[in-house]
């Protein structure tokens, strides 16, 4: 048996032991490796991150490959850009990353990407029916041990080039990261803090998810009391960076994404910059201000990266702090690398006044909230809520509707049963005012079916 709840939009995860055994890997890996066989593809990338379960489920994950005739290339317990790297340094362009990100130590998962395409969506579900149907290749795959870190490090090292020394706060969150971002750091020129960076696969001082505030709060005491220019917390397997000022502001990943389009369309004029719906709506004013070309898309890095080959865009990001870079790097998600580019940025100015030219603007942040079927609800959202007045309603990714002084959205979450909403406006009065027109088409929901659970969300 094989749970298909495991099998998300974006990558495979589930519960240790409950839902995720060497037993289900196993069939996981035979799944990828029939795929990839058929594909012609000879070699995979495997690697795990630092979780107590990985290095067992990685094994299991890699004799499944191994049984359907593909190669494997074990690089050991890294980060997932390096594995991404790896795909990419290797020419094969087919991984799998053995992790859970940034979710609890009793969770884990599998990241896949085949011949330069990270899966998602049908896709992950046809690994999915193939697990559970056993129509797999066989034959007997050869198995090498190959370090990489150095290449990944001299990858970055030779086109980095800081303008001066910086000091920096990383916190790690005893994921992974922390046996490789502080060394890279030092590498490109930087003077580093390490926080929580000895790795740790129980994350004994706080989540691995640097999207939550309160998550942030010992890195921000530790930038303000190391007097440091910048902080970076990045996520459990290394593919996220959310940055704090020298002033101890966390800058939001999408106001940061203004600091790195100013500076790549610099060189790159009229190329595409993609960002998610959840993205402020000063990012593509300041897109364009730097004659590019902005473009809105659905949130996950897996979607994001195929419309960013599709498009040729020279850069793109979401609101959680996935960064692709596509001028002087391959593409894929890495925060370690997203930190040593915004260095880069900071060291060619003064950093405070860097982070202070940000326009902002009044924001409720993500606010999510329990939806047993979150897909359903958002559809009769979309379906019969009014908004007559709007400049432009979007359904590309749930609804965002976009006032001349601010937007709404709501979505479905695609990675836990959860509705997500989120709100910005010109200042807070006008912020209240597009909420209570979102709580206000709830509401009217509530009355059209009275089945809607709104349980989870606190209407006014």
């Amino acid at each position: 048996m094989i749970p298909e709840n495991i099998f998300r939009e974006y990558d495979i995860r589930g519960l240790v032991d409950e839902e995720i055994t060497p037993q289900v890997t196993a069939l996981i890996g035979k799944s990828f490796g029939t795929a990839a066989v058929e594909k012609k593809v000879r070699r995979v990338i495997v690697g795990c991150d630092a979780r107590i379960s990985s290095p067992e489920l990685k094994d299991a994950l890699i004799e499944g490959v191994l049984s359907t005739g593909a190669g494997v290339i074990d690089i050991g317990m890294v980060p997932t850009p390096i594995v991404y790297f790896g795909a990419y340094k290797t020419g094969c362009g087919t991984a799998l990353m053995l992790t859970a990100s940034h979710n609890p130590p009793q969770y884990n998962g599998v990241k896949m990407m085949l011949k330069g395409h990270t899966l998602y969506g049908r896709e992950i579900r046809d690994i999915y029916q193939s697990s559970i149907q056993g129509n797999w290749t066989t034959g007997r795959g050869s198995l090498s041990r190959e370090d990489i870190v150095q290449d990944y490090f001299h990858a970055i090292a030779s086109h980095i080039r800081l303008q001066k020394p910086l000091k920096v706060v990383v916190d790690c969150a005893n994921g992974i990261p922390g046996a490789f971002a502080p060394a890279l750091l030092r590498k490109i020129g930087c003077e580093v803090v390490e926080l929580y960076c000895d790795v740790d696969g129980t994350f004994p001082n706080h989540p691995a998810d640097p999207t939550r505030s309160e998550n942030l709060a010992d890195l921000i005491d530790a930038v303000r009391q190391t007097r440091s220019d910048v902080g970076l917390a990045l996520d459990g397997d290394g593919d996220r960076v959310v940055s704090v000022s020298g002033d101890g502001e966390v800058i939001s990943p999408d106001r940061l994404m203004i600091l790195f389009v100013r500076d790549i369309l610099r060189n790159h004029p009229g190329r595409h910059i993609l960002y998610d719906v959840k993205c402020t709506r000063l990012l593509p004013k300041e897109v364009n201000q730097s004659c590019g070309n902005a473009m809105m898309w659905k949130t996950g890095h897996s979607l994001m990266k195929a419309k960013a080959r599709k498009t040729d865009a020279v850069f793109g990001g979401e609101m959680s702090g996935h960064y692709f870079f596509r001028d002087r790097w391959p593409g894929f998600d890495d925060g370690i690398y997203g930190g040593a580019r915004l260095c880069e940025l900071l060291s060619g100015s003064d950093p405070v006044e860097m982070f202070r030219s940000l326009p902002d603007c009044a924001s409720s942040g993500e606010l999510r909230f329990f939806a047993a079927d979150a897909h359903s609800l958002v559809s009769m959202f979309q379906e019969h809520a009014q908004f007559d007045d709007a400049a432009q309603v979007s359904s590309i990714d749930g609804i965002r509707v976009d006032f001349s002084f601010g937007f709404g959205l709501l979505r479905a979450s695609n990675t836990a049963p959860e509705a997500v909403m989120r709100f910005e406006a010109d200042s807070e009065t006008q912020l209240q005012a597009i909420r209570r027109r979102f709580d206000d088409e709830l509401k009217k929901l509530k009355k059209l079916d009275a089945a809607i659970d709104l349980s989870g969300f606190e209407l006014d």
